[in-house]
């Protein structure tokens, strides 16, 4: 893919961006108002989505044109408050309202008029992460230290149907990553963390597997490749991989603890890469996975512009990287990523 350089301005030292021969930026957009606080990036074809906590809105991009990426839409709504979590069936959105504590459903057909169809809340608190399966949403409740199992197979009648506890103790649920009938659930804020598996076979009855514990776990931000399971935890400045082949009896058999990584907070994966956004490194850090039980740390880029990186994900050869302080997204060509260190 032949993507042309979109930056000819003066770049100092202290951001480390390469001469313009070598710059691997590729694109950016930034917008005080519609990227304010980016939580995540997600993917879907030439379309982004980014829900921004602070901005208490979701913005959609497109990149058909990856030097000239452009605002499509942006959806604010009296009941969406911080936007927390984000997850997408189709053209049906999902959001999860950290302030107000809930989940709204929203329609995106038209992806330059995005409209509310529906809400319903989940608990009281904080909440977090989203993932969707087969009409169902299964929402991180920190607050309650649940998993929340809502019925949207009517988006405008959206209803909890089950929740299930994830721990007693002083941590509380962050992520959640489905696999085959499993929901993956890391927690936070807790002086121990963990890692736990929900049975969800049965949405309106789910139950608790198994959990793994180590110093490391915290937050388990990441990506399912095959029986891999790729995390970033923030608070421990750790990359931890899990065998989940038996995702009843899920086994650590590969860490990286290392400062340089400043404090990850997301994972993207693409062949033999990890992508971790440096939550205290304005950055990404690029670690080497081709050896899954002995990851590697590679190299960073790091730039004023993504000031307190938060979302992160691949696009062939790009790399997409929100800012959350910064308000901006910024497009990278992945392999100048590394070629410039």
């Amino acid at each position: 893919m032949s993507i042309a350089l979109f930056f000819t301005y003066a770049v100092s030292q202290e951001d480390q961006v390469f001469a313009q021969s070598s710059n691997p930026i590729v694109g950016q957009l930034i917008d005080s108002v519609a990227l304010r606080g980016i939580e995540d990036v997600h993917i879907e074809g030439e379309y982004v989505y980014l829900p921004c906590r602070e901005g208490k809105r979701l913005t959609i991009c497109s990149i058909a044109n990856p030097a000239k990426p452009e605002i499509i839409s942006t959806f604010t709504h009296p009941e969406l408050g911080p936007a927390s979590g984000f997850a997408m069936n189709d053209d049906i959105l999902y959001l999860a309202s950290q302030g107000n504590t809930k989940l709204l459903v929203v329609d995106a057909r038209d992806k330059s008029a995005l409209r509310l169809l529906g809400s319903v809340s989940v608990g009281s608190g904080i909440i977090y992460k989203i993932a969707y399966r087969d009409g169902y949403c299964f929402l991180a409740q920190q607050s309650e230290k649940k998993i929340y199992v809502i019925d949207v197979r009517n988006p405008r009648q959206p209803v909890v149907v089950a929740t299930t506890e994830v721990t007693t103790e002083d941590d509380g649920p962050f992520s959640v990553l489905l696999k085959g009938h499993y929901a993956l659930v890391g927690t936070i804020f807790g002086k121990h963390n963990r890692m736990a598996v929900v049975d969800i076979k049965d949405p309106t009855s789910p139950q608790l597997v198994t959990q793994v514990f180590d110093p490391e776990i915290c937050q388990v931000s990441g990506e399912i490749v095959g029986n891999l399971l790729f995390t970033a935890n923030w608070d421990t400045n750790a990359f931890i991989v899990y065998d989940i082949a038996d995702v009843t009896h899920p086994k650590i058999v590969g860490k990286l603890v290392d400062e340089r990584m400043g404090k990850p907070n997301r994972c993207a994966i693409s062949g033999d890469r990890a992508y971790l956004p440096m939550v205290e490194g304005d950055g990404v850090a690029i670690i080497d996975i081709s050896d899954p039980t002995h990851p590697q740390f590679l190299t960073s880029y790091r730039s004023h512009v993504m000031n307190k990186t938060y979302g992160v994900a691949v696009h062939g050869d790009l790399l997409l990287v929100g800012a959350r302080k910064g308000n901006s997204l910024l497009l990278f060509n992945r392999s100048m990523l590394e070629a410039g260190n």
